[in-house]
């Protein structure tokens, strides 16, 4: 049964200021470097030695990426379908100049998710192509597969992979380089093993 990992990046600037990051390439702050290198030590010592490890192709995911791959001595293989979602028009602006140009949207948004901007990508798009690229390395890996994504994209991931409606927000997302980890069944479903674990955390006795 494969066992899947799926990792946010660390910190940027703008998670800092509250701002969308989107389809927006924007580097690790200093501070997101320090969290891929704690989490790179924790990982490391919890994934098979033959992990496979996949990003997006974002860069502040794919350098949290790359520094399990120096833990671990392999490379990251690269994968755009795992992208944050496209925020469209939102993407950048603050908080309070989203209230103050959309403010039904905003709403909407925060009732059901899809506020029908421009270039927005809706929940079923994301699901999509997660799910789609998740199980395309799933089926390919060895041993144990890590992706590395985003917040947006990897709580939508995970309730597609887990069959869960998106009416609801039934997962929160993962904090910056946190991990989640599923696992694939015999009979094709995913289970929810661990979820929004911290980078630092090791669990002992029953393993990780």
């Amino acid at each position: 049964m494969t066992r899947l990992f799926i990792v946010r990046h660390g910190e940027t600037e703008w998670n800092t200021l509250g701002l969308l990051q989107g389809t927006s390439d924007i580097p690790l702050s200093p501070l997101g470097r320090e969290q891929a290198a704690r989490m790179a030590a924790t990982l490391s010592e919890l994934v098979s030695p033959d992990a496979v490890l996949v990003s997006s192709h974002l860069s502040r995911a794919l350098d949290t990426g790359k520094a399990l791959g120096a833990a671990l001595g392999t490379d990251v293989a690269v994968d755009a379908r795992l992208r944050e979602r496209a925020y469209g028009v939102w993407e950048g602006i603050t908080p309070e100049e989203r209230e103050r140009r959309w403010p039904r949207e905003v709403a909407a948004w925060h009732a059901h998710g899809n506020p029908g901007i421009e270039g927005f990508e809706v929940h079923e798009q994301v699901a999509a192509r997660m799910v789609a690229a998740i199980n395309d390395h799933a089926q390919k890996a060895p041993g144990d597969l890590v992706v590395f994504t985003h917040g947006s994209s990897a709580r939508i991931g995970m309730m597609g992979l887990l069959g869960l409606s998106f009416e609801h927000r039934t997962l929160g997302n993962l904090g910056n380089t946190c991990w989640s980890r599923l696992r694939h069944r015999p009979d094709g479903r995913w289970t929810l093993e661990r979820h929004n674990v911290w980078a630092d955390v090791v669990y002992v006795g029953g393993g990780a």
